[in-house]
């Protein structure tokens, strides 16, 4: 009552003609209904006034209130700063800071935002008055949204998965009483869990239910994935779903275990996520909505690694039939010429298989049933092969093999089995299939000491395997060598076909899907020779980029581009952008930067219409590649990674490098709108580009389905024959975007 009584002094002094009675009562009933924490300290820390708000917020009673210095309550991490914040009041400061206090009776914490200012009578200080309010909502709240954001770019930045799981248990845990969290993972069949992340449960304890069954009775964690529901044992001594596992927690003082179920964007069971306490004890309404975060957050994680791992295995794998493909093969072909004992006389053989008559089988009884034949032929033929032995699908009904440490007579031995294990028909949907190879071999080192040297070479053998009558083998001889003879062909007529003006570019618009109208081109080179006809880039670029003639053809493109983007801009088409792709050899070319600058300053084109389109495999020297980049990027154009999730490195790169934009491999569009994983892939690739502010480009779309899943998951732009095919630069104008 006196520290009123002096506040009602001052305000009695600056309002004289109210009366004090009437003023102590306005003031008491500020103080005591305020909405705030109010409450009033002596110059020792003691309480000597306390509303009901902190009554509510402290737990304490007033009376109880008045017997406790301000120390008393407050969490051990906070009591040095809290203190030196009342000392610097008692100067004669205003303070506003934060601190934490423990709840009487729970011992819950409690965070609170206080103002304080000193009590002054005259020039005298007295005391400290002060507000709180209990801000640990907003804090929870706060904590919340920074954890799942620091996951969230643990995610983007590449981290692995188990790191991230263990953030995940790490970041729950902070928001609990004391709990142990525990994720575990369920297989692909859902039939059993395994451990995922729970760092602070016992090691033996974690190995003792990896691979628990999920079942009706199976613990906490396994009936919750069983009847994907949420499963709380508040004392597992006496629960009887615990009776074939509380033998193994009970020893550990693992009393209780709430469970909750992980489902994917389907409503699967894909695992769960438990809480273990060591006292027995039932979730209140804040447990509730921790563990909800909880399982929304691991959802999320799982699944973005689930979709990961199926983009890398996609990188080096064949999405029809599992095989590896061709840029596993070589990188496994190199390893085994360095391994090869050429002392030991000991030699490394490639198989080329090409399938007899494949073609007739697609055109009469359809691709379903040919992919469904090629999947058959894989399993068979993999049965011929030993464990150290690599078979590839190269694409279409085309097979590689890899036979490492052999001889030409045990290479020969596998040639024959293969073609043995072709003479027995395959039956599919109840019709019977006969179906043959044609096998071509090459040897390291006698026929070359390089991949595609030795594919090559093989391949050629396999074209005099089907000159033999089909179903056999041939080895390479140079005699063979059609392929030598073409390959040479056009490289001579490619020497001359820029003197010639024998190249062409084609433009294919790209969209922007948010207002659906033409955003900018993709310039296209084609190649029309009188000799050799219509060479398809993917036949001539390899040669070009060989042969170093990709420098000069690189240069005509980019000039040829930006001259037709000059004149777009010139007839009305502001704003236009093209999009030219450099390979390997240009990229890593000395004067690049200098190139690229002077054309665009010879067409009068502004840098930041021009986007330079680069693939994955070039970053593979990442140093050497950043540089280049930044130097790129310090020109003002845009620059664009081509064929993303198909390439050397996906995403650990992508934080290293100025990159505006990611172009989604068609592979991935293809079956977008049938396949949940296709899905699952793209929108993947679309929110990790997202949060690292990139913008998203889709190749090859081609249906109006493909269009709807892309712009529902915010694609920005796309590109494919939905739009329109690649057209010379004079049709482009009147390409129509369709509505």
């Amino acid at each position: 009552m006196y520290i009123h009584k002096m506040l009602m002094d001052g305000v009695t002094a600056m309002q004289p003609d109210l009366n004090n009675s009437s003023l102590f009562e306005v003031y008491k009933s500020l103080f005591d209904y305020n909405h705030d924490g109010c409450y009033a300290l002596d110059m020792e820390g003691n309480f000597i006034v306390f509303n009901e708000e902190a009554v509510a917020i402290t737990g304490y009673t007033i009376d109880e209130a008045m017997e406790l210095n301000f120390i008393s309550i407050l969490h051990e991490d906070y009591v040095e700063e809290t203190i030196e914040h009342f000392k610097r009041v008692t100067r004669g400061q205003r303070e506003k800071f934060e601190t934490v206090i423990l709840r009487k009776g729970t011992g819950e914490r409690v965070n609170l935002m206080i103002t304080a200012v000193p009590i002054k009578v005259g020039n005298e200080i007295l005391g400290v008055v002060g507000c709180a309010q209990d801000i640990t909502e907003k804090k929870e709240l706060e904590a919340l949204v920074s954890g799942q954001n620091r996951i969230l770019k643990m995610m983007a930045k590449g981290a692995g998965f188990q790191e991230v799981l263990d953030e995940i248990v790490f970041f729950i845990e902070n928001f609990t009483d004391g709990a142990h969290c525990s994720i575990l993972i369920a297989d692909q069949e859902r039939r059993k869990l395994h451990h995922g992340s729970s760092p602070h449960l016992p090691p033996v304890y974690n190995a003792a239910v990896d691979g628990m069954p999920i079942g009706p009775t199976a613990g906490s964690c396994g009936t919750a994935a069983f009847f994907e529901k949420s499963v709380v044992v508040t004392d597992i001594e006496n629960d009887p779903l615990w009776e074939h596992y509380r033998e193994l927690a009970l020893p550990y003082d693992l009393k209780a275990c709430w469970s909750s179920p992980v489902f994917d964007d389907d409503h699967r069971v894909i695992g769960t996520f438990g809480m273990y306490y060591c006292n027995t004890r039932s979730p209140h309404e804040k447990d509730r909505k921790i563990i909800e975060k909880a399982t929304d957050l691991t959802s999320l994680v799982i699944q973005h690694y689930r979709a990961k791992e199926k983009i890398d295995f996609m990188a080096y794998h064949d999405a029809l039939t599992g095989l590896a493909n061709r840029r596993r093969f070589d990188e496994r072909v190199q390893s085994a010429i360095a391994e090869t004992n050429l002392e030991q006389e000991e030699k490394m053989s490639l198989m080329f298989l090409d399938l007899d008559r494949f073609k007739y089988v697609n055109d009469s009884l359809g691709h379903s049933i040919g992919d469904r034949l090629l999947v058959h032929v894989s399993d068979k033929l993999k049965d011929c092969l030993g464990d150290g032995d690599l078979f590839s699908r190269q694409g279409g009904d085309e097979f590689t093999i890899l036979l490492e440490h052999t001889t030409k007579e045990k290479a020969e031995a596998v040639a024959r089995n293969i073609l043995k294990a072709l003479e027995e028909p395959f039956v599919i949907d109840g019709t019977d299939i006969f179906i043959s190879t044609s096998i071509g071999m090459s040897f390291y080192p006698d026929d070359g000491e390089e991949v595609d040297m030795l594919l090559s070479k093989a391949d050629v053998a396999m074209y005099q395997a089907k000159k033999q009558g089909r179903n056999n083998y041939q080895m390479y001889d140079v005699l063979l060598d059609r392929k030598a003879f073409e390959r040479l062909q056009i490289e001579n007529e490619l020497r001359k076909a820029l003197e010639r003006n024998e190249f062409a570019l084609n433009y294919q618009p790209i969209v922007n899907l948010c207002k659906n109208e033409i955003k900018g081109a993709e310039a296209l080179i084609r190649w029309q020779n009188d000799r050799v006809g219509n060479v398809s880039p993917d036949r001539f670029i390899p040669i070009a980029e060989e042969t170093g003639l990709i420098i000069p053809i690189g240069e005509w493109v980019l000039k040829t581009a930006l001259l037709q983007l000059k004149e777009w801009h010139e007839n009305g088409m502001d704003g236009l952008t093209v999009s030219v792709n450099l390979s390997i050899r240009q990229f890593y070319q000395p004067d690049l930067i200098p190139m690229i600058k002077e054309t665009l300053e010879l067409a009068g084109v502004e840098p930041r219409y021009l986007t330079i389109e680069i693939t994955e495999s070039m970053t593979m020297d990442v140093e050497k590649a950043s540089v280049i980049l930044h130097e790129l990027k310090g020109l003002g154009v845009n620059i664009s990674i081509d064929d993303f999730g198909t390439g050397y490195s996906s995403l650990s790169y992508l934080k290293r490098f100025p990159i505006d934009h990611l172009k989604i491999d068609r592979c991935f569009v293809k079956d977008i709108a049938d396949n949940k994983s296709d899905e699952n892939i793209a929108t993947t690739i679309i929110l990790m580009a997202h949060n690292l502010g990139l913008s998203v480009i889709a190749e090859g779309v081609e249906t109006a389905n493909q269009l709807g899943v892309l712009k529902q998951h915010r694609c920005n732009e796309a590109q494919g024959y939905h739009f329109s095919k690649p057209v010379p630069g004079e049709e482009f104008p009147g390409i129509k975007v369709p509505s």
